[in-house]
């Protein structure tokens, strides 16, 4: 076994030594445009970035660098409270702080690399570990490409002096919040194509279990009915239509995207918890009469204007 420390440039070390057979975790919080060439993954490997709307746009993580290891079947996810540099192989661990881009190789950093197994496997184990996990898709990657044509405008969490970003699920404080039926049609080849170019392309089980996903909602009828019409970080609650089943709270994280070949209907990512079950509509009538809100409409759609039912929604689910 060997433990070696490397410094002050010690990107050609990391470099040669995740190159092995294996899948490889690595934890590295910001990525420029050339970290395919630092970070050489393959498919079936899995990568946690820290690629929050701050740090996209202040560039420290590129969508272009994110699409490619997309592209080329890396799992990746984003943590916003990410802030280290950690790789687990088959036989090696490397620890430091360097991020994975040009920056970070003309400047002083530095790394350990140990094939200790204890150590590989704890730092494997930290890495499953990281939560507030999001997928990072194709959704996802035009989400972020918005963001960082935006510039550099935001701190970045560990060098600006917010020590975590976007911590939350829900904005602070909810203040739009909207319930709405669910539609259910039949797209059309121009909607179909647009829907699966906005699909993962990969899928796999390994690595850190995702607590959020963004997903496509659709509306036909963007304005009217006294909804208006959605913005970013309006809350949405879904009901089937048959008044069954009352979806838990999901957050609009994009701004309308018209539909090929339709006069009004629009498409939004909706940012949803992959662990929230839906309500039966029946048993959310009575625990919010049991909250005070005996008439909460949930078979009317509405924007919910009242703070105190807003609050009682979303206790439904102890947010």
């Amino acid at each position: 076994m060997g433990t070696t420390f490397h410094g002050p440039s010690p990107w050609p070390h990391i470099t040669r030594a995740i190159r092995t057979r294996g899948p490889r975790h690595a934890a590295i919080a910001y990525l420029g445009q050339d970290a395919p060439t630092l970070l050489p993954l393959r498919a079936g490997d899995v990568l946690v970035v820290n690629a929050s709307r701050a740090a996209v746009r202040a560039h420290a993580t590129s969508p272009a660098a994110l699409a490619h290891y997309v592209a080329a079947g890396v799992r990746v996810l984003s943590s916003p409270n990410l802030h280290t540099g950690v790789i687990a192989t088959g036989r090696w661990a490397v620890i430091g702080s360097a991020g994975a881009s040009h920056s970070s190789t003309i400047s002083d950093e530095a790394v350990v690399i140990t094939d200790d197994p204890e150590i590989v496997a704890a730092v494997r184990t930290f890495i499953n570990g990281i939560d507030e996990i999001t997928e990072v898709d194709q959704l996802f990657l035009d989400n972020a490409t918005a963001i960082w044509q935006i510039g550099r405008a935001v701190p970045l969490p560990g060098i600006g002096g917010r020590n975590r970003a976007e911590p939350d699920f829900l904005p602070t404080p909810v203040t739009r919040m909207f319930l709405w039926h669910i539609t259910h049609y039949q797209p059309g080849a121009a909607e179909q194509h647009e829907r699966a170019a906005h699909t993962s392309l990969h899928s796999t089980s390994a690595g850190p279990a995702a607590k959020y996903q963004l997903e496509w909602f659709r509306i036909d009828t963007p304005a009217g009915r006294g909804r208006g019409r959605l913005q970013r970080g309006d809350v949405l609650l879904q009901v089937t239509a048959d008044n069954e089943w009352l979806y838990p709270p999901a957050v609009v994280d994009s701004d309308p995207i018209a539909i090929p070949h339709t006069r009004t209907a629009v498409a939004h990512h909706l940012r949803t918890r992959i662990d929230l079950e839906p309500i039966a509509v029946t048993d959310a009538e009575v625990l919010l009469a049991d909250l005070g809100h005996p008439g909460p409409r949930l078979r009317t759609d509405h924007r919910i204007v009242s703070a105190s039912l807003r609050a009682a929604l979303l206790r439904l689910w102890n947010l």
